[in-house]
Order: C-alpha cells, then structure tokens, then sequence
C-alpha cells in the first residue's frame, strides 16, 4: 500500500491579505470583514495591508461607516495607518457622500 501523505496548510497574515484584497475588488465588503474576525480568531495579527484591503473592500461596497470603523480599529491597536489607508477612507467618504 502506498502511504498517504497529508498536506498542511499553514495560513499566514499574507494569505489572509491576499484574500481580503479579491474580497475588495469583487466588492464584498462583508467577506473581507469575516476574514478579519477569522484571523483574530486564529490569533494571527493584522498588519496596515489588511486593514487597507478591509477599508478598500468597505469604500467599494458603500461601507464608509465600516471603513472609519477600520482605521478606528487601527488606531486602537496601534497599527500605523499610510496614504494608501487615508486614500481608501477618504474615497469611502466621498461615495457616501460624507466629502
């Protein structure tokens, strides 16, 4: 008999990044945000990327409230926020009519 051999998949803040990032450019807003709580349930810690994936992902859906929720969010846990984080919220804004 051949032995069977079982890969395991180690899932990694980039992995996470990289999904939240197709969530914001297929719009979905609500999946990006559930892969966030996914990794802090997995104890893996978001970095600036996620947080400007899930705020792109939340300006794309309509989600401004969500977006400044992010950046909030970041702050809190002294995450450093750049330009692309306040290009993202500041578009948010302006599609919700907040600019």
């Amino acid at each position: 008999s051949v032995p069977v051999r079982r890969a395991v998949l180690v899932v990694n803040v980039f992995m996470y990044n990289a999904a939240i990032n197709v969530c914001a450019k297929s719009k979905k807003w609500w999946e990006a945000l559930q892969l966030m709580a996914d990794m802090q349930s997995q104890g893996i810690p978001a970095d600036t990327i996620t947080y400007n994936a899930a705020i792109s992902a939340c300006e794309k859906g309509g989600q401004w409230k969500r977006a400044l929720q992010l950046m909030d969010d970041m702050q809190a846990q002294g995450i450093p926020a750049n330009t692309i984080t306040y290009s993202a919220a500041i578009s948010a804004c302006e599609k919700g009519g907040q600019w």
